[in-house]
């Protein structure tokens, strides 16, 4: 190589986190250096026509450094005296939380971790209260569910000191507060530990004394997946009454690393045995992991992951894992071989490896509440995201609950007449439903007042369709059977059941009269509907009026229905609520709107169609 006379010079602004690069040929050395690390810059001047073999780097610097170009090793240095290197490859000052409680503890608390020290994954929601925000009772509720807990029994919240929290209480508290906080803390490690409650307590306590103020918490642990965690809500409001403000690093990295601590002083540090299982599993996770991390990190700003042996360094004990995970993300598309022992990442792995991961989660969901119920049905009849399909999805309800705790986002499982099994997200738990497993359910979509799309979970029948197939009243199997549009049921799966269903359905309805065989097929009676719901509401009319003392009276249409609404039944013909006068009750289809004035009065016209115009919020004052 040759190389004429000729001055590089390279200026590092580290104050302002700028990085100058300047070519001259015979140019004047620049002198000038603000707030710099480096009081003085190197220049390299050689004589001209002299031969010489260049390798940049320090002395004694390894393969991996030497590889990176200058530029590269420019901006590391600017990084190490200050400035910050985005991901779009700008430079700019790091950004830390500059207000809020913890700034400072989180600060010590992270100088307390070390490589050995225990994971601990902590996600953080913070939850403004705004008018159309689901209130924390309904949350409260959700965590407290049965089956949640290390035995399978109802949960109870727990606070700093007692184990059994009144949650209604902890509700009205925060009521009119501006915000609380919801946090998941979950031990890599948590089934080994000694008490989970306890650890609990202990790092709300250190919480505390980080933030220099007594917290409202309370807590509930839940041992109902994979891995064991703690739900802990926090009320955003301080001792002296001012709003509860924490730094965001403390958020992120402080709270975690309290909590690393706490699992550590109670199991001891990691051993090589414990980290290599750790990191052995991973090699073939289809999600984004740890040893993904670590190999973005060895692959540095230039990207080149080198693996290649280098007799001057010493071995690397992660080095096969290493490869093993890059080979298995390489068979996915994800990262590409350059060079001997050499590898680049594809810049999508990281968004790719997360959407796997969510899509397994989904997965095992779907398995594990299909197995709870004795249902048997194989990996390819399944919908990941039945939410976005055109068609109709009607079907058992086989599952519901909460897809993402923190965000209080809902999801159902749904075994499909069409022969397969939906997973369906929804935006909240109340958009789910709220009827049974082995219901009948159907995905409705519509737009809301403000035109937004929106899907939630309609109720179709209460009863599942064995009970349906001997029930008193006007079933779904039966308006199925009557439907000029019947819905189209598949060859496999639920729709080979329900169509058992209706087959058995037939043969009761034959018995009492109400069908009869004819040579064109099964032929129904007149208004079959009509009066398999009559017979059913009668015979509940005729069981409350000799539980109340008083009658029941039916209602015709366009007469009014008025009355103090009492309660409401699930019959085979749908839902129905009990309407008391205090002369007598009506017994009349229910609607969700109508739920929310259980024990008021309501009034309203009954339709032909038998359902009723409610007149909640109408004005009651005179007129003419």
């Amino acid at each position: 190589m040759r190389l004429g006379r000729s001055v590089v010079v390279a200026l590092l602004f580290c104050s302002s986190g700028n990085v100058w690069l300047r070519h001259a040929m015979c140019a004047p050395p620049l002198t000038h250096c603000k707030d710099s690390a480096f009081r003085t810059l190197p220049r390299l001047a050689m004589a001209e026509e002299k031969e010489f073999q260049p390798r940049p780097g320090r002395i004694r610097s390894s393969r991996s450094q030497r590889a990176k170009p200058f530029i590269t090793q420019a901006l590391a240095a600017a990084q190490r005296a200050g400035g910050g290197i985005s991901r779009a490859g700008h430079l700019a000052s790091h950004r830390h939380s500059r207000f809020g409680r913890g700034r400072v503890a989180s600060e010590r608390a992270n100088r307390l971790l070390t490589g050995r020290s225990r994971l601990v994954t902590v996600k953080t929601r913070v939850v403004r209260h705004k008018a159309r925000s689901a209130p924390l009772a309904a949350h409260l509720g959700y965590l407290r569910r049965e089956g949640v807990t290390r035995d399978g029994e109802k949960a109870r919240l727990f606070g700093p000191d007692t184990d059994d929290a009144d949650a209604k209480a902890f509700g009205e508290r925060c009521q009119n507060d501006r915000h609380h906080f919801r946090f998941i803390v979950s031990p890599e490690d948590a089934a080994d530990m000694a008490d989970l409650k306890g650890f609990a307590r202990e790092l709300v306590g250190q919480m505390e004394r980080d933030l220099g103020t007594r917290l409202d918490s309370v807590a509930v642990d839940h041992w109902n997946t994979e891995h064991p965690h703690v739900h802990i809500i926090v009320r955003g409001v301080a001792e002296d009454g001012q709003d509860l403000v924490i730094s965001r690093d403390y958020i992120k990295q402080g709270m975690r690393a309290r909590a690393q601590d706490l699992v550590t002083q109670e199991l001891g540090l990691r051993s090589d045995l414990d980290i290599h299982r750790s990191l052995e599993s991973q090699v073939e996770a289809q999600r984004w992991t740890q040893l993904d991390r670590q190999l973005v990190r060895d692959g540095g700003r230039h990207g080149v992951i080198d693996l290649a042996p280098d007799p001057s360094q010493q071995p690397d004990q992660f080095h096969a894992l290493k490869i093993g995970r890059l080979r298995r993300l390489e068979s996915l598309g994800l990262a590409h071989h350059v060079g001997p022992g050499q590898w680049v990442m594809d810049e999508a792995a990281e968004t790719t490896l997360r959407e796997l991961g969510e899509r397994g989660d989904i997965i095992k969901r779907i398995h594990r509440s299909l197995t709870e119920r004795g249902i048997e049905r194989g990996t390819a009849s399944y919908v990941l995201s039945g939410e976005s399909l055109d068609a109709p999805v009607i079907g058992r309800l086989v599952d519901r609950g909460l897809d993402d705790e923190l965000k209080a986002t809902a999801y159902a499982v749904v075994d499909g007449v069409d022969g397969r099994t939906h997973h369906i997200k929804f935006p909240d738990l109340d958009a789910a439903g709220d009827s049974a497993p082995g219901s009948i359910v159907e995905l409705r979509k519509f737009d809301d007042a403000r035109g937004q799309r929106r899907v939630a979970l309609a109720v179709r029948s209460d009863l599942s369709i064995e009970a349906q197939v001997t029930a008193s009243g006007a079933t779904w199997l039966d308006r199925q059977a009557v439907a000029r549009d019947p819905v189209a049921l598949g060859q496999t799966g639920f729709g080979a059941e329900v169509r058992q269903a209706m087959e058995r359905r037939a043969e009761q309805l034959l018995e009492q009269g109400l069908a009869e065989r004819q040579q064109r097929g099964l032929v129904f009676a007149k208004n079959i509907i009509g009066t398999l719901r009559r017979r059913e509401l009668e015979a509940l009319g005729e069981r409350l009026a000799a539980e109340t003392g008083q009658p029941f009276n039916s209602s015709a249409a366009g007469e009014y229905v008025t009355g103090t609404y009492r309660q409401r039944f699930v019959l085979a013909s749908g839902r129905f609520a009990m309407i008391d006068d205090g002369l007598g009750f009506q017994l009349v289809p229910w609607t969700p709107s109508l739920e929310k004035q259980l024990g008021r009065q309501v009034s309203g016209v009954a339709r032909a169609d038998g359902g009723v115009d409610w007149g909640f919020g109408r004005n009651r004052g005179l007129g003419l």
